[in-house]
């Protein structure tokens, strides 16, 4: 998954998506694929931690193997093992990941409909239109259903609406439900 800007809600998703398929007896890893360090907050905040967590490479919560800054190479490594599913949190940066975001089995860009942020989506898919399959699914957390087939026709492609979910690491009803629309018959 990548966004169409910076702050959109990537990683929250990932752990979304990532719950959802751990929730399915799978063996998942969510990689960090960016810059942001986020990984170690949330494995800092989690554990209760209070000193530097730089030095590991990995954690669970709740049957999700977390990957932090993980490399190229590392990815590849990863491929090869034997997880059920890698999802990648791609956030920003997918002027460098560009490759893996086109090779996912579910390539994913999430963005806003709001007046002020519809621009972002705009250049996104402009500036990344080499990524913009069929298989490409963007989702949006603050749309109104009317407002997302409006702008849908209007750019020729399907949008769909993330629920409201104030923490990714608990498992709602309509979250649940929303994943099967997502994954569909992948998992």
């Amino acid at each position: 998954m990548t966004g169409a800007a910076k702050g959109v809600g990537v990683t929250h998703f990932c752990i979304m998506i990532a719950y959802y398929l751990a929730k399915q007896r799978r063996k998942v890893a969510l990689v960090e694929l960016n810059s942001t360090g986020h990984f170690g907050r949330i494995e800092k905040a989690y554990e209760g931690l209070h000193h530097d967590v730089t030095s590991t490479e990995t954690f669970n919560i709740k049957g999700v193997t977390y990957y932090k800054a993980t490399s190229k190479e590392k990815l590849m490594d990863l491929y090869q093992g034997d997880y059920h599913y890698i999802v990648l949190d791609i956030g920003d940066g997918i002027k460098n990941h560009a490759e893996e975001h086109k090779r996912a089995d579910i390539p994913l860009v999430i963005g806003h409909v709001s007046d002020w942020k519809i621009h972002e989506v705009e250049d996104f898919r402009q500036r990344y239109s080499m990524l913009m399959t069929q298989r490409c699914k963007w989702l949006f957390p603050d749309g109104k259903k009317d407002e997302m087939k409006a702008l849908g026709r209007k750019m020729e492609m399907a949008f769909h609406r993330v629920p409201y979910c104030v923490d990714p690491f608990i498992r709602t009803k309509e979250a649940q439900e929303y994943m099967k629309k997502i994954i569909g018959s992948e998992v």
